[in-house]
């Protein structure tokens, strides 16, 4: 369990979506079928813990670019302390464009996403998307997860319609049952 995650969710849930950090079957799940062993630059948005970076940065080759996006300031804090080696940047996922710019980068070939999608407002969960999909190149991977109970939600059906409208392709992963809560991966490919 993660304090921070806690105490954040605590004062506001609709900026962090768990209590709990990912499993590692999750984690697995989110890195898995996206080229990511090949891929030159990847970026990770809401971090949270680290658990989805550590399999990240796990995944890639060692010449690959990597940093991670964290709006809260208080858990892009806790993140540094606890992975010092990873780039992060204390800002919105939307200004993904103009971040890899600062790192002299023009395209991202993976963009691997804890943001709690569920409780974004449309506009903003729109404004992520049409981002990630501006950075990424033809075949590039976005990778999202899920929570199983999410998907009663309407906010979560309008996400999925969201993706279907940006990617040309957008699987579902298998139910994750050994995560808290169960949860399911989006696979989506430009």
């Amino acid at each position: 369990m993660s304090f921070v995650l806690i105490r954040h969710f605590l004062k506001n849930p609709k900026t962090v979506g768990t209590v709990w950090p990912s499993s590692t079957a999750l984690c697995r799940e989110l890195v898995k079928g996206i080229n990511i062993e090949q891929a030159k630059t990847v970026v990770e948005l809401g971090p949270g813990t680290g658990v989805v970076t550590r399999q990240i940065i796990a995944n890639m080759h060692d010449n690959a670019h990597f940093f991670a996006i964290e709006l809260n300031e208080s858990i892009c804090k806790s993140f540094s302390r606890k992975l010092p080696d990873v780039k992060i940047y204390n800002d919105s996922a939307a200004n993904l464009k103009q971040l890899l710019e600062h790192e002299k980068l023009t395209q991202a070939d993976c963009v691997i996403s804890g943001l709690p999608w569920a409780s974004l407002p449309f506009q903003v969960q729109n404004e992520i998307l049409d981002a990630i999909v501006e950075c990424l190149p033809k075949g590039g991977y976005f990778t999202t997860f899920a929570y199983l109970q999410g998907t009663l939600l309407p906010a979560a059906r309008k996400f999925k319609k969201q993706l279907d409208n940006h990617f040309s392709e957008v699987r579902k992963s298998r139910v994750i049952w050994h995560n808290m809560p169960p949860a399911f991966v989006y696979h989506c490919r430009k």
